[in-house]
C-alpha cells in the first residue's frame, strides 16, 4: 500500500509532506499505493527551478490537467507550450492596472453589500460564517470583473450559484485522489451534481460571451474581463471562442474559492489579535476618512498596513502550498546541499512552495508568530521564494493584484467598522484543503462600533 493509507486519512496533505520534510530531509520520495516514486521538494533551489522553468522544461501533472480540463477545458491552468503563452498574454492583458481601475466600481458596490450584510447580522446579534460570507463577496466580484454579471449572492436568501460552486474544488480533488477514474464508466450522485453544476455556468458564461460580442462590436470600451478577451480575438486568430470561454470559467473558480480563503484567515487573525486589528483601523479611519469603502486602487495602495496582514496571511496560511507538477525530459538537477539529483522523464513531483516562509528563521524571525510590521520594514520583497503564494517564474499568477486588492479592502473596511470576536461553539477553528487550502469552524461574533461614521450613516446598524 505504499503510504497510501496516509494520504487518504490526512484532511492536510501538506502538512503531512511538510513534516515528512522535516523528519527525511527538503528533498524524499515516497509511493502512493503500487503507483511511481513521487518526488517531494521543499528545497527552495529544486522549487524555484522547478517553477521558472516551467512551461519548457516542467509542466503540470498530467492526470491532473486531464481531470480539470475534462470540468474546466481549455483554460490557461492546464495549458502548456505555445498554447499557454497565447492564452497567458491574453488573460495577463485583460488583468493589468487599466483594466482593474475600470472594474473598481464593481468591488466597491459589492464591497458596500458586504457592509451591509454584516451590519444586520451585528444588528441582530448573529454570529457570521466567515467563510461562506467571503466566499459570497469574492464570487459577486468576480463575477462581475470577468462577465459583467451580478449574481449578488451576498443579499441571496435562498438555493444558488453561491450554494453549488463551492463544490467544484472539492470534486476536483476527489477526482485527482481517485485510485481509478471511476466516473467514465459510472457516475455518483456527487457526480451528477457536478455535471449539472458546470452545465448552469456554461449556460451563464455563453449569455455572457454573446452579450461581450455585440458590445464590442458596436465599438464599447471592454468593461470587464470577457469583453477584454472578446476584443483582442480580431488580432489573435489562434485563440478560438471555446478558449475565451475557459478562460472565463477559470477565473470564476480561481477568484472564488483562493481570495474568500485568504479573506477569511485575515478576519480571524484579527479577531485573535485585537492589538492589530487596532493597527487596521487606525490606518483606515486615517486614509478612508469620511469614505465607508476605497473608492479607487490609488486609495487601496496607501492601506499598506492592510496589505501587510493579507502577507502575513498569506505566508501563514497559504491557499495554495503545493504543486503538483512533472519534469519533461531527463535531467540532473543540483539541490541547495550541492548534491546532484537525477529524474527521469515524467517523474511526478510536488514542490511544497510555503514550506521555507514558515520555517526559514534567519529570513522570517519568529516565524511561527504573526506579526504583518515584518512587511513593512523594507526588507522583504513581497514574493521572493521561500514565499511565494502566487507562484514564480513565467507561470506567476496574473490574478494576484485583483487578489490582493479584494484581500486588504475585506480587511481594512471589516476590520475598521467592526469588533471581530471567535465563536468556538461549532469547535475549533482548522484547516483543511481540498484542491485549495481553507478555514473550517471560522465564525466570529461581530460588534457594529460607534463613531462620528455612524451619525454620517444613520442606516446603518449598530449594537
Amino acid at each position: 500500500m505504499g503510504n497510501l493509507l496516509d494520504l487518504v486519512r490526512t484532511r492536510t496533505p501538506h502538512r503531512l509532506l511538510e513534516g515528512w520534510a522535516d523528519d527525511h530531509g527538503l528533498t524524499f520520495r515516497f509511493r502512493p499505493g503500487g503507483q511511481r516514486d513521487v518526488v517531494v521538494t521543499a528545497d527552495p533551489v529544486l522549487v524555484d527551478l522547478a517553477l521558472r522553468r516551467r512551461p519548457d522544461d516542467f509542466g503540470r501533472d498530467t492526470g491532473m490537467s486531464a481531470v480539470i480540463n475534462e470540468i474546466v477545458p481549455h483554460g490557461v491552468f492546464t495549458a502548456e507550450g505555445d498554447r499557454w503563452r497565447r492564452l497567458r498574454k491574453v488573460a495577463t492583458q485583460s488583468l493589468n492596472a487599466a483594466y482593474l481601475r475600470q472594474y473598481f466600481t464593481t468591488i466597491t458596490k459589492v464591497t458596500e453589500r458586504l457592509l451591509r450584510r454584516w451590519e444586520a447580522a451585528a444588528a441582530a446579534g448573529e454570529r457570521v460564517d466567515v467563510l461562506d460570507s467571503m466566499m459570497r463577496y469574492t464570487l459577486d466580484v468576480t463575477s462581475g470583473l470577468a462577465m459583467g454579471h451580478d449574481l449578488n449572492s451576498l443579499e441571496s436568501t435562498g438555493e444558488g450559484l453561491h450554494r453549488r460552486l463551492p463544490m467544484l474544488f472539492p470534486a476536483f480533488a476527489r477526482r485527482i485522489n481517485a485510485p481509478f477514474p471511476y466516473w467514465r464508466r459510472f457516475k455518483l450522485p456527487q457526480d451528477h451534481r457536478l455535471d449539472a453544476t458546470v452545465r448552469e455556468i456554461e449556460a451563464l458564461v455563453k449569455e455572457r460571451f454573446a452579450h461581450a460580442r455585440a458590445r464590442v462590436a458596436a465599438g464599447e470600451s471592454p468593461a470587464n474581463f470577457l469583453e477584454a478577451l472578446v476584443k483582442p480575438l480580431e488580432n489573435e486568430p489562434g485563440i478560438t471562442d471555446e478558449e475565451v470561454f475557459g478562460n472565463v470559467l477559470t477565473m470564476l473558480l480561481a477568484g472564488e474559492d483562493t481570495t474568500s480563503s485568504t479573506a477569511a484567515w485575515a478576519l480571524h487573525f484579527l479577531a485573535e489579535h485585537p492589538d492589530i486589528a487596532a493597527k487596521v483601523r487606525a490606518e483606515a479611519d486615517e486614509v478612508l476618512g469620511d469614505q465607508r469603502v476605497p473608492g479607487d486602487p490609488a486609495t487601496i495602495g496607501r492601506l499598506r498596513y492592510a496589505e501587510a496582514v493579507v502577507h502575513e496571511v498569506l505566508r501563514l496560511q497559504p491557499v495554495a502550498p503545493m504543486a503538483g507538477l512533472q519534469n519533461l525530459r531527463d535531467m540532473t538537477v543540483a539541490r541547495s546541499d550541492g548534491r546532484e539529483l537525477f529524474l527521469p522523464a515524467n517523474t511526478p513531483i510536488v514542490v511544497l512552495t510555503s514550506y521555507g516562509a514558515r520555517r526559514d528563521t534567519a529570513r522570517f524571525p519568529d516565524a511561527g508568530v504573526f506579526r504583518p510590521e515584518r512587511w513593512l520594514d523594507g526588507r522583504l520583497p513581497a514574493e521572493a521564494l521561500p514565499f511565494a503564494p502566487f507562484g514564480s517564474g513565467p507561470r506567476f499568477c496574473p490574478g494576484r493584484n485583483l487578489a490582493l486588492i479584494e484581500a486588504a479592502m475585506v480587511t481594512s473596511v471589516l476590520g475598521r467598522r467592526f469588533d471581530l470576536a471567535g465563536d468556538r461553539t461549532a469547535g475549533m477553528v482548522h484547516e483543511r484543503m481540498s484542491f485549495a487550502a481553507y478555514p473550517v469552524n471560522l465564525h466570529l461574533h461581530v460588534t457594529a462600533r460607534r463613531d462620528s461614521r455612524d451619525s454620517a450613516n444613520p442606516g446603518s446598524a449598530v449594537r
